[in-house]
Order: C-alpha cells, then structure tokens, then sequence
C-alpha cells in the first residue's frame, strides 16, 4: 500500500473498486446485448441471457464484499495496515472473475450477432 493513501481510506476506496469492476462488467454485458437488434431471432434470448447474467455477477458481488471485508469491516487501524495485501487482492479477484464471465458470455454473445 502507498503512503500517499491515508489509512482511514483504504478499505473505502477497495470496496469502490471491487463494486466498480463488477459493474463495468456488467455494462460492458449490456452493451453487447443492446446491440442485438430486439426484432432479430435471438434479441430476446440474448437480453434474458444478460439479465441472468447480471443477476449472478451482482450475486457475486454480494458475496465477495461479505466475504472479503466482513472481517476488515471493524477492524481497527493496525489489523488494516497488516491486511493490506488483502485490500488490493479482493477486488482484483472478485473483478477478474466477473469479467472473465463477462468476457465468455461477450463472446456467445458475439456469434449471434447477425
């Protein structure tokens, strides 16, 4: 962790980066499925598809901010600054897996795109 940062907002700015990653997946799903013309044959399979989708990446991140900072959430200054690792290390995970699925699904999503 830098210096730079106080301590006092480490946990804030992890948690915002943790739920930001996930809703740029999330985004960048609906995106893709906006773009499937409504009418076409698989519009609406593709929209229920990133509906789902989006339902299960919020799912988990409910999960991984329960999981990851229940025991950061009344910690006290000295158990922060020695779980730092861990305030860099949840949201990378909890938003390397949401936009991992994103990604996959992107790609289904892709080849039906007339």
């Amino acid at each position: 962790m830098s210096s730079l940062i106080p301590l006092s907002l480490w946990l804030p700015l992890s948690i915002a980066a943790c739920a930001l990653l996930v809703l740029a997946a999330v985004g960048w799903l609906w995106r893709g499925a906006l773009r499937i013309p409504a009418a076409s044959r698989d519009g609406r399979n593709m929209r229920v598809m990133a509906a789902l989708a989006s339902l299960g990446l919020l799912l988990w991140l409910g999960y991984g901010l329960f999981k990851g900072y229940a025991a950061l959430w009344q910690a006290n200054a000295l158990r922060l600054l020695a779980q730092g690792p861990l305030l860099l290390q949840t949201p990378l995970i909890v938003g390397g897996l949401a936009w991992a699925c994103t990604l996959l699904l992107g790609r289904l999503m892709a080849m039906h795109n007339p």
